[in-house]
């Protein structure tokens, strides 16, 4: 169906949005776009096909999940040193270019989704459901609703290119072949503008005109229809555009931007700092926080007990600490659209061997003949690792108790307590810094002689040269090893076996879920207010307690934890640094940490770095656990915050300005 009613877009809307693409006449034989709306089914198709452009979070090489610095790529020069291999690492190499840039959004390159494609076809199916014409079979509520459910993925549409190139073109309406070139040849709009078109377009969907509820769009949908949108996604989509656009890199951005302007001398971006846009946030959040509430959303905790495997069943009655949390965490991700997933991306519930959790997962029982589904080399770096909290619930760098740093990569035996049972192999020997931590770092990391829940069984993993589940060993393909020595669980569900497609348990990646709101309603909050309240530290107290650890008030104001930092979190730039951690840590892999740290303007203190890990071509623990640059990243500030403009949609609109330093 997409590729027919491509086919019908172009002969349409004959141009596209930069008004530069000359496309073919289509054939008279070719069906007329009326005939694909002749039944509610055909109709439906072409609404599918306008959900199509969701971004592809789950894909290895063309996903947006490879930008910044938690995952990393496979080192041999076949991956390495092809740029269409894991494409956002290689952006954050520096390989990215104006003549042919990598996962571009703008037109489609290189590994990347035409955005202006997608919001001609959503323009398409939006004027011809809007016109009134019959379509057999479809009701008027249907119409309206699924009229709505367009007007909100063009602004998502909208919103994901303004947080990749800053100013774009607004394609409100397609242009035609026969318009004149003032309107054919568009122009950038001002950040500012952008973003009041999309939230525009929201509140358009959501609100009468006297504020209240238009109630066009569902609340939430049957099993049968889980990720299209309700009103509880396009208010959660609302709260993180308008986030966004309170941030430092979208408010008062003249330390970046104060000569990027446009042919009359309009600034692209604020030049100054308005402190209410972070209100205007919060009141966001916080509605989309009672409408999920509303509807039964909540944070997720395991509570089937009955489904806890027999090898378990003794750390769940008391041998582990930390299992119950563990538990929550892992499945939260994991199980189907549970109650914490506010919009999943259903796309990646395929059988499609390209995906992160297949990238991620161990080559293991070799008997059942074909690993084909466990790739066993999308690893993470020991700058994340070292990124999770202590078991106190703070950072490696305060923690008073027992993380000397001059002492984190000492090799030390395992202890044999409750804390690390069923988690760590008792006994066996590893680095200093794997013991004591969160529950996230349990959950969703993989450590030598840590133990995985994977392939329906609780693995002691082996990440050594040579050794087998989880090393280079004979048994698994030569490159396929996690070359820095720390591996990702958080993407592999415990019950997949990598052996064929239908061995993989699938379920959506996450887009927006519960956590991430929270931490985003006490984030606005913080930064509009001159202190944090109790209401900035209930919000991160509800993701903290989740991921077992320690209320914020209680362990930072506890000196011989924190030192010289007690009280850091009744100050608002303590509390800014807690909640940007916190952040980082309970959203780590999902996509939005990049635009995080690019819209807190963070990006020269993390992704300057280089990757580094452990020596995993090491055949013992002392020579395992040797610190080792694997390889090196760069970061040009401000050029890189914003991505190129495609060099050919330049040359063929003079209208159209790059952005800054790419030339």
């Amino acid at each position: 169906m997409k590729k027919i009613f491509s086919t019908i877009i172009l002969s349409v809307a004959a141009l596209f949005a930069t008004g530069c693409h000359y496309l073919d006449i289509v054939p008279d034989n070719v069906t007329k776009l009326e005939d694909l709306f002749e039944t509610k089914e055909k109709a439906y198709s072409a609404l599918v096909d306008c959900y199509s452009y969701l971004p592809n979070n789950f894909h290895v090489h063309s996903g947006m999940q490879m930008l910044g610095d938690e995952f990393v790529e496979r080192m041999d020069a076949s991956v390495q040193n092809t740029k269409t291999y894991c494409s956002g690492n290689k952006i954050m190499r520096g390989w990215n270019n104006t003549q042919q840039p990598l996962l571009a959004y703008w037109n489609g390159e290189m590994n990347g989704m035409d955005y202006y494609e997608a919001l001609r076809m959503c323009n398409i199916v939006l004027e011809y459901l809007a016109s009134g014409e019959p379509i057999i079979g479809l009701e008027d509520e249907e119409r309206t609703n699924w009229i709505a459910q367009i007007k909100v993925l063009k602004a998502y549409y909208h919103y994901f290119l303004i947080r990749l190139y800053g100013p774009i073109i607004i394609n409100d309406k397609n242009v035609n072949a026969g318009d004149a070139l003032d309107v054919v040849r568009r122009k950038r709009q001002p950040v500012e503008e952008c973003f009041q078109y999309v939230l525009g377009l929201l509140d358009e969907v959501l609100y009468k005109e006297d504020g209240t509820d238009r109630n066009i769009l569902q609340s939430s949908t049957s099993s049968l229809w889980l990720g299209q949108i309700t009103s509880v996604i396009a208010k959660a989509i609302k709260a993180k555009v308008l986030v966004t656009r309170a941030s430092p890199l979208f408010n008062g951005n003249s330390e970046f931007y104060h000569d990027f302007v446009d042919q009359d001398g309009v600034h692209f971006f604020p030049q100054e700092y308005d402190a209410e846009k972070w209100n205007e946030a919060y009141k966001a959040v916080d509605e989309a926080i009672k409408a999920a509430e509303a509807k039964g959303h909540s944070l997720f905790y395991f509570t089937s007990e009955a489904d806890v495997p027999s090898f378990d069943a003794d750390y769940w009655n008391g041998g582990s600490d930390i299992i119950k949390s563990c538990y929550n965490l892992r499945y939260a991700i994991n199980e189907p659209w549970n109650k914490e997933l506010i919009w999943g991306n259903t796309r990646a519930n395929t059988g499609e061997n390209l995906r992160v959790h297949n990238a991620c997962m161990i080559r293991y029982d070799y008997e059942r003949v074909d690993n084909s589904y466990s790739h066993q080399w999308l690893g993470t770096s020991l700058n994340i690792t070292e990124r999770f909290y202590t078991q106190n619930g703070v950072p490696m760098e305060y923690d008073q108790t027992y993380y000397d740093k001059t002492k984190w990569y000492d090799v030390v035996t395992i202890p044999t307590d409750s804390y690390h049972a069923g988690y760590m192999q008792g006994n066996a020997k590893t680095a200093r810094m794997h013991l004591k931590r969160e529950p996230r770092f349990y959950a969703w990391l993989a450590v030598d002689r840590c133990i995985w829940r994977t392939w329906e069984e609780a693995v002691e993993l082996k990440l050594r040269n040579g050794e087998d589940p989880g090393g280079r060993s004979e048994k698994a393909r030569e490159d396929d090893f996690f070359w820095t020595g720390v591996a990702i669980k958080k993407y592999v569900h415990p019950e997949s076996c990598g052996v064929v497609a239908n061995r993989t348990v699938h379920f959506p990646y996450p887009m927006i879920r519960l956590a991430d709101l929270y931490l985003l309603r006490a984030e606005c909050l913080n930064e509009y207010l001159g202190a944090p309240t109790q209401e900035v530290w209930d919000d991160v107290n509800k993701v903290r307690r989740r991921a077992g650890i320690p209320d914020v008030e209680k362990v930072w104001s506890d000196a011989t934890i924190v030192g010289s930092r007690s009280g850091w979190h009744t100050s608002k730039a303590g509390m800014r640094e807690i909640i940007q951690t916190e952040r980082l840590i309970e959203l780590c892999f999902e996509g939005q940490s990049y635009y995080d740290i690019l819209r807190w303007k963070r990006a020269d203190e993390f992704y300057t770095k280089p990757v580094t890990g452990w020596n995993s071509l090491g055949t013992s623990d002392k020579t395992f656990y040797m610190v080792t640059t694997w390889q090196t990243r760069t970061w040009n500030t401000p050029r890189d915050y914003l991505m190129p403009i495609p060099n050919e949609e330049m040359l063929k609109n003079p209208n159209m300005i790059q952005n800054p330093l790419w030339i």
